[in-house]
């Protein structure tokens, strides 16, 4: 008896060219962990098994099931060690369903075996789908869709053997092609027009001819495609000039002109300036003769074609006239479907809008090698040139103009050429001797000119000054820096940003904050004046020098290109309380993200660049000093931050002071000299307490925690680190609860209480993950492998710090990554591995040696003293030396 159930059909995709380059041997070991692959998620997704070719035919019981499969089946064939790329089609509907005799099977029939109509379907979709595109008919998408499936309809397709024709529903995640499939030899596209089916091949259509192939935006299309399927009549795509829109909007109309049977028709505005010619393009477009009352007329005519798409491309200079034409055709015509491009929004009622942003880096450097290859013969990809292609396009913001303008340089320039020459971009992107409706798209300047030409005298003024922020910009900060006193009867800021985001040059980053694509940020500077600049440059700069310390370190330091320069123009102009303020609030973000040099060679820049006197020259010391410190280089840290106390004007009164004191005792204390080391950490304690500053107050008593606890001196170090504790919980410090939270694990670790310690340094691990301390998570992690290793778990010991030691490496640490490869000797010693644990240990002797570190030095010696001595390698052993 029949039973409702759901058949997948798969095939891979030219199976037979794969066999036939790699040969019969390897074709069959693809094929076995093809088998086994299909079979595991056939039991994990609860099917069965009925046939097998170049793919195979499965049953489940529901269609959710199936699609389940087919998406992880997707995903297992693409990381295949020869990728594959299968097509997929699934039924639900009424099945008999046969159970073959044991003595059959024996004979070769298959254990379980489908009959029925469905089988067909089944087959038919299959057959049409493209590589790594699953469609499924509709009885199967209604329930799919019933439990939460991404699904998207393709219209109806008249199948061979079918007596009626089946609309097609794709399914799958974000990975899945989501585009109409072409006609196949058993199955076309059919439409529903004036109460007959006619082939998607006869819809009407002026569409231009797509020159190449189109590359990217499938999340984009696929947007387009639900929003026209579904409350969408208009739907505007903007972005900023070269950004693919009209590209876009070609490719979806070439996709899916079977769902206008009433044609599809592209319009371009490129040469509008009034609402004369925009009417005479429509007219030309459509193959309509103007007469009397035209904008009713072309209404009428768009009505009579019932359900039509048109393409209103560049749109944004007639933008006033959209209400006249656009607002009145859409209530005439109320099956018609309206696209338009344009750097602006139509600002219509029910309008729908679609931005376009950048590419993505893959997208990106798949566009620009798919280009490069159709400019050059012979063009290669390799490791070298796919590293250059992904900076250059980065740094071409991923425009896709930019892009296409790039690519076909490789005739006389290699990639990482190209990439050298980016400073000198307008002329890299120019194709010379263009002429045609293109011409403003002939250089990326051009297309930018265009935009500005388009703007008000306020706009352009606001949009130059805002070109001095570097990685973006909050409301406050614009509000500080954008001046348009000499404008009488300027538009409020907040008017013009949103305006100039409604023209596609501003762009929404995350959060609250705002950005421009690089291009448009240079093109924006050079209509400043040299001076302007300067008054706009230093404006931002004592705005930024001025945030506070929270406000410089928040969302994980994001303002620190404009902090770095902030401080780079101070010392331009000779400003050095900005400088030094400014260079601050730098270190406060590199000490929690890296690279630690960097802040080095910034204070290193800033005193190179001023005369330095006084409390400046100290501020300045004292970033460098702890930026030394946290490289490795604490002998030069060690001489910088004394001179920096001894030109300090009040060296124990202030938080600058109470600072440098702390920071020599780090260092004093790392170097075996805790008798001085605590005379200074008591003073910067004892500033701390005087300033009620909780963060230096912190400080000192953690340093004097761990040089007490390094001694032995257990109750002290807890009284030292409790107390820390209580004043950090307080405050509501989370970055200094995580901090003490790892040196009370440090402490349970010294006293054999190992799963106190482990509780308290996954504790900090999620704390400094969640402050976005990446100094303290790598710190941690380092500690972390240790408590692993006391219990027995050497696997998530090696783990643990191999992520310490990636991260230490990442941002520059040179005191975490020595700590890290000792104690990682540690745990490949106890894992068996001498040898890796020798190289290891080694490694992190010469590093302790550097660092004027005896106590980290003697440690690694202690367990190289435990290996084997086949281990050992030739040479004398390290010995400590100390500065």
């Amino acid at each position: 008896m029949p039973q409702d159930l759901t058949l997948l059909f798969t095939d891979i995709e030219g199976s037979t060219a794969v066999n036939a380059r790699l040969g019969d041997a390897a074709m069959s070991a693809l094929w076995a962990l093809h088998d086994r692959g299909s079979r595991d998620l056939l039991q994990a997704w609860r099917g069965r098994e009925v046939d097998r070719s170049d793919g195979l035919v499965a049953l489940f019981d529901s269609p959710a099931d199936a699609a389940g499969f087919a998406t992880a089946y997707h995903r297992m064939l693409a990381a295949l060690p020869e990728p594959l790329r299968a097509r997929a089609g699934l039924h639900t509907g009424p099945l008999d369903v046969r159970q073959n005799a044991p003595e059959d099977v024996a004979l070769g029939a298959k254990p379980v075996e489908a009959f029925g109509i469905g089988k067909a379907v089944g087959a038919r979709l299959m057959a049409l789908a493209r590589g790594g595109q699953t469609l499924a008919s509709s009885a199967a998408a209604a329930q799919l869709q019933t439990a939460g499936w991404q699904t998207l309809s393709h219209g109806h397709w008249r199948m061979k053997g079918l007596p009626e024709p089946l609309e097609v529903h794709e399914v799958g995640d974000d990975s899945a092609p989501w585009l109409p499939p072409p006609d196949a030899e058993k199955s076309q596209r059919v439409v529903w027009h004036r109460g007959q089916w006619m082939g998607g091949d006869q819809v009407p259509h002026n569409l231009p001819a797509e020159r190449d192939r189109f590359v990217g935006r499938q999340a984009d299309l696929r947007a387009l495609a639900l929003l026209l399927e579904g409350p969408a009549r208009l739907v505007t795509l903007h972005g900023t000039g070269g950004m693919g829109k009209t590209r876009l909007a070609l490719r979806h109309a070439w996709a899916w002109r079977g769902n206008f049977p009433g044609g599809v028709w592209f319009c371009d505005l490129a040469q509008a300036r009034n609402l004369d010619s925009v009417l005479q393009a429509v007219a030309v477009a459509l193959d309509v003769p103007l007469g009397a009352d035209p904008v009713a007329q072309l209404g009428r005519a768009i009505a009579g074609r019932e359900r039509c798409l048109l393409i209103l491309d560049n749109f944004e200079q007639v933008t006033r006239h959209a209400p006249e034409t656009v607002g009145r055709w859409l209530d005439m015509a109320p099956q018609a479907h309206f696209v338009a491009t344009s750097r602006e929004v139509l600002g219509l009622r029910g309008e729908h809008t679609l931005a376009l942003d950048a590419l993505s880096t893959d997208e990106a450097a798949e566009l620009f090698h798919e280009r490069a290859q159709a400019a050059l013969a012979g063009y290669q990809r390799d490791a070298e040139s796919d590293r250059a292609v992904r900076q250059l396009v980065e740094l071409l913001d991923g425009l896709p103009l930019a892009i296409e303008l790039a690519a076909p340089r490789v005739r006389v320039m290699a990639p990482a050429q190209l990439l050298a020459r980016m400073g000198d971009r307008f002329r890299l992107l120019a194709v010379q001797g263009s002429t045609g409706r293109q011409d403003r798209q002939a250089t990326l300047q051009n297309a930018l000119q265009w935009s500005w030409e388009l703007m008000s005298a306020p706009e352009r003024r606001t949009l130059a000054q805002l070109a001095v922020f570097e990685g973006g910009f909050d409301w406050p900060a614009a509000e500080a820096v954008v001046s348009l006193d000499d404008l009488p009867e300027a538009p409020w800021l907040v008017d013009l940003l949103q305006a100039l985001g409604d023209k596609s040059l501003l762009r929404r980053l995350p959060g609250t904050r705002f950005g421009l694509l690089r291009a448009v940020q240079a093109f924006a500077l050079t209509h400043l004046s040299a001076d302007e600049q300067a008054a706009v440059r230093t404006r931002h700069a004592r705005y930024y020098a001025a945030l506070d310390e929270q406000n410089a370190i928040a969302r994980g330091g994001v303002e620190l290109d404009n902090l770095v320069q902030a401080c780079r123009h101070a010392v331009a102009c000779k400003d050095a309380a900005t400088a030094a303020a400014s260079l601050g609030l730098v270190w406060l973000v590199l000490r929690l993200t890296g690279p630690l040099r960097a802040a080095a060679d910034l204070a290193q820049e800033v005193r190179a660049g001023l005369a330095l006197q006084g409390r400046e020259a100290a501020a300045v010391g004292w970033v460098e000093g702890v930026a030394l410190v946290g490289s490795g280089r604490t002998a030069e840290a060690q001489a910088v931050i004394t001179a920096s106390l001894a030109t300090h004007p009040a060296p124990g009164g202030d938080l600058l002071g109470g600072r440098l004191h702390g920071a020599l005792g780090d260092i004093l204390s790392a170097a075996g000299d805790t008798a001085t080391a605590t005379l200074h950490l008591q003073t910067a304690l004892a500033t701390g307490l005087r300033l009620q500053n909780t963060g230096l107050q912190c400080q000192a008593l953690n340093e004097l925690g761990a040089m007490a606890m390094n001694a032995g001196d257990h109750p002290l170090a807890q009284s030292h680190f409790t107390r820390a504790l209580r004043i950090a919980t307080e405050a509501e410090d989370r970055r200094w609860l995580g901090g003490l939270q790892g040196n009370l694990g440090a402490l349970n670790y010294a006293v054999g209480r190992f799963a106190e310690a482990r509780e308290a340094y996954e504790q900090a691990l999620r704390l400094a993950r969640d402050t976005g301390d990446r100094r303290w998570e790598a710190n941690h992690l380092c500690n972390l492998g240790l408590v692993y290793l006391r219990l027995e778990d050497t696997g998530l010991a090696e783990q643990a710090m191999r992520e310490s030691l990636a991260l230490a490496r990442d941002i520059g640490h040179a005191r975490i990554v020595p700590a890290a490869l000792c104690n990682l000797g540690h745990v490949l010693a106890a894992a068996g591995k001498a040898h890796e644990a020798r190289s290891a240990l080694l490694e992190a002797q010469a590093l302790a040696r550097e660092a004027n570190d005896q106590r980290l030095f003697e440690e690694c010696q202690g367990t190289l003293d435990t290996l084997p001595p086949e281990t050992a390698v030739e040479g004398s052993p390290l010995q400590f030396i100390r500065d």
